[in-house]
């Protein structure tokens, strides 16, 4: 925290002030630069740039509440802060004071108000700038003398004009103590009005980084009570294999579907087979639209479901708890005050305080030229990428596709991934998305399948599975499609700019030998 000084205190500083900024005019008023602080700068500081014949110094106030400061500082002094924002006060700082000739300083009798007065425009009235540095209500202000008084021109706090009445000092307390490490010299102020400022831009940055870190470990815990709920659902389905295998070894035989309603009057399907090893006649639930054999791989397929379910779930479980354990590690151990490198690598473990490149060119022209795989364009000319392989798919979803992008995938089945690229704040339209749809059951070896679910997604919300060549995704939308021939005609047929070899997919929609595309 910066010293703020009593009344006894600024009566002995300021005036070692006076000789040395007394007949310099004002060069410019800025917005200091402080690099330590997180926004580069602070809201509620001022410099009077001073210079005259051979001399330069810089008055620095502040009138944040709790922290109000004047300080000089000798030589060209700070710099402008390239991010500083302006008020009306600001300007008027400018439009009043700058060019004006300092013709002294003073400090209110027994009050902790300091005028600094200027040659007013033209010869005209003088000017003070008023700085009421109490803590508990600091403000600044632009006054001008006229017969009736100081006449207020501008104010930091409101915009309240009319006649400035200064304090009487009566009700000043007397009893203060004067600390001479404070007011021994300008420098002495000076450097303890710095160190309070670094010292406070070390809490503010802690504290932000803080923060951050709570922040990545309650969502690190809502996904581990998400994940497992995931994983108490999967295993409370049933056995899907015992199922399959059951009903797979009584294929011969063809059990007839058997239909009943329970006590609530729910219908519900089974097969009756027997089970060899416990020689036992089993009721095996089923669809009565499939035949026996289908049934037994619809088994098979939810049996890879639950498998992959719980398989995913805990791979996000492992991931999300070593998430957690980092951050309390970090949180209960925060860098000591003044740990300036310790306090850079806090704030990387939190995501902050990375410098900003350049901003990448996301134009769909810029980012085609960088993915080279399979590349189409949809009836309404949105351009669709497709991976053919493990190794593509991973190098499509984590290396070029964006946040915001749609991310496709055939629901339940390993296969294709399928991204539609798009500019921010844009939308797909439906054509594209059944074009994207309809590549994605063509590319998964599906289209003869009939009627597929295909879910999409932003690709945000696609990760990759720890140590696997996997993904999960979330915040899925579905669509249900049934292969059109004339559709993935016009698809793969030759486009200018497509990728590699979309033209030889057309001779496999025409009844060529298909190596079915199933990566994960």
């Amino acid at each position: 925290m910066t010293p703020s000084l009593n009344w006894k205190e600024l009566a002995l500083l300021i005036p070692t002030y006076r000789k040395a900024i007394e007949g310099l005019f004002v060069d410019r008023v800025l917005i200091a630069e402080r690099p330590r602080y997180p926004g580069g700068y602070i809201k509620g500081e001022w410099v009077l740039r001073l210079t005259g014949r051979g001399q330069e110094c810089s008055l620095i106030f502040s009138i944040r509440a709790r922290s109000p400061y004047l300080a000089l500082s000798t030589g060209r002094g700070a710099r402008a802060a390239p991010s500083g924002t302006h008020n009306v006060f600001d300007l008027s700082l400018g439009k009043f004071l700058r060019g004006s000739r300092v013709l002294g300083i003073e400090v209110v009798a027994r009050e902790r108000t300091v005028l600094v007065w200027f040659s007013g425009e033209g010869g005209g009235p003088r000017l003070a700038l008023v700085l009421k540095l109490i803590p508990a209500a600091p403000e600044a202000l632009v006054v001008t003398e006229s017969p009736d008084g100081p006449r207020i021109l501008a104010r930091s706090r409101g915009t309240e004009s009319g006649i400035y009445v200064l304090p009487d000092g009566m009700r000043a307390p007397d009893d203060l103590p004067v600390r001479a490490e404070l007011v021994g010299g300008a420098g002495a102020f000076l450097a303890a009005v710095e160190k309070g400022l670094e010292d406070e831009a070390f809490t503010l940055r802690l504290a932000t980084a803080s923060r951050a870190l709570k922040e990545i470990r309650d969502v690190a815990l809502h996904r581990i009570r998400a994940d497992e709920t995931a994983q108490r659902e999967a295993e409370r389905e049933p056995d899907w294999k015992v199922f399959g295998d059951l009903l797979k070894s009584s294929l011969s035989a063809a059990p007839e579907v058997v239909r009943e309603r329970d006590a609530k009057g729910t219908e519900r399907f089974y097969r009756e087979v027997h089970d060899y090893s416990a020689d036992a006649l089993v009721r095996v639930p089923c669809d009565p639209k499939l035949s026996p054999r289908d049934q037994v791989e619809k088994f098979y397929s939810l049996n890879r479901r639950k498998l992959r379910r719980l398989s995913e779930a805990e791979g996000r479980l492992e991931f999300s708890r070593s998430t957690v354990a980092r951050m309390d590690a970090l949180i209960s151990a925060p860098p000591s005050l003044g740990d300036w490198a310790a306090l850079s690598q806090f704030e990387a473990s939190a995501g902050l305080g990375a410098k900003k490149d350049a901003a990448p060119d996301t134009s769909r022209k810029a980012r085609g030229k960088a993915w080279q795989g399979r590349t189409f364009t949809s009836r309404d000319g949105s351009v669709i990428w497709v991976g053919k392989s493990k190794d593509e798919n991973l190098d499509l979803t984590f290396k070029h596709a964006h946040g915001n992008d749609l991310w496709m995938h055939i629901r339940g089945k390993p296969g294709a991934h399928v991204v539609i690229p798009l500019q921010s704040g844009k939308s797909a339209p439906l054509e594209t998305l059944l074009d994207a749809a309809h590549l994605a059951v063509f590319y998964s070896g599906g289209e003869k399948w009939g009627k597929t679910e295909v879910d999409y997604t932003f690709k945000k919300y696609v990760k990759r599975i720890k140590d696997s060549t996997e993904a999960s995704y979330t915040n899925n939308k579905t669509l249900l499609v049934e292969p059109d021939p004339n559709r993935l005609k016009r698809l793969l047929g030759p486009a200018p700019g497509s990728g590699p070899g979309p033209e030889n997919d057309e001779k496999k929609l025409k009844g060529e030998k298909k190596s079915g595309n199933k990566p994960q």
